[in-house]
């Protein structure tokens, strides 16, 4: 849902990230402010990186450019940042770490796995410009419906990240367009079952 449940909180210790896209296809890196709001950082190609100075109670996500899905970020669809003294000492508990010792830290943006009924929602989901397209697919319900909310909120969050285009919103809660970011909260979240 936008805004998303998960927020910054602190800015105290600091984290040295290179994200590196390894999806095949572009991805929008979008960190997650103290009011869950989404800032968009950079679209990253296939293999290109973007090195971050951030938090470690900073969140992160990285969206398809095209679906607007979420990918992995070190094989977790929200990102947390950790030191690179946390990195060491889960690793090697024994060791003495310097205070200060701090290098940045890579975290892979990769591909979630879908099941195949999310996978085919998705590629069909691409094509339909918005909720109201999707009825005259003539598919049943329990296709329908998925796929009426998954274009919904690929489109609010379309414009969440690019709010200087206008968005207008039709599907069965609301008869008119609801072009207002307040109202994104009561939003449906759409998520594989």
């Amino acid at each position: 849902m936008y805004p998303d449940e998960n927020r910054s909180i602190s800015s105290t210790e600091r984290a040295y990230v290179r994200f590196e896209n390894k999806t095949g296809k572009p991805v929008e890196l979008i960190w997650l402010d103290f009011n869950g709001i989404y800032v968009k950082y950079k679209t990253l190609t296939d293999g290109e990186y973007y090195d971050v100075n951030t938090f470690k109670t900073h969140p992160w996500i990285a969206l398809d450019a095209e679906t607007k899905v979420r990918m992995h970020i070190g094989q977790s669809p929200v990102y947390f940042p950790k030191t690179t003294r946390d990195y060491y000492k889960e690793r090697y508990p024994d060791k003495e770490i310097p205070r200060d010792f701090e290098t940045r830290r890579r975290a892979y943006i990769t591909l979630p796995v879908h099941r195949l009924k999310y996978a085919a929602l998705l590629a069909v989901g691409k094509l339909m410009k918005d909720g109201r397209e999707v009825e005259k697919l003539g598919l049943p319900k329990e296709l329908t419906d998925p796929l009426k909310k998954y274009v919904v909120h690929r489109n609010i969050i379309k414009h969440a990240i690019d709010p200087g285009k206008i968005l207008v919103i039709t599907d069965t809660h609301w008869s008119e367009g609801v072009p207002d970011v307040l109202r994104y909260p009561m939003m449906i979240n759409w998520t594989p079952d």
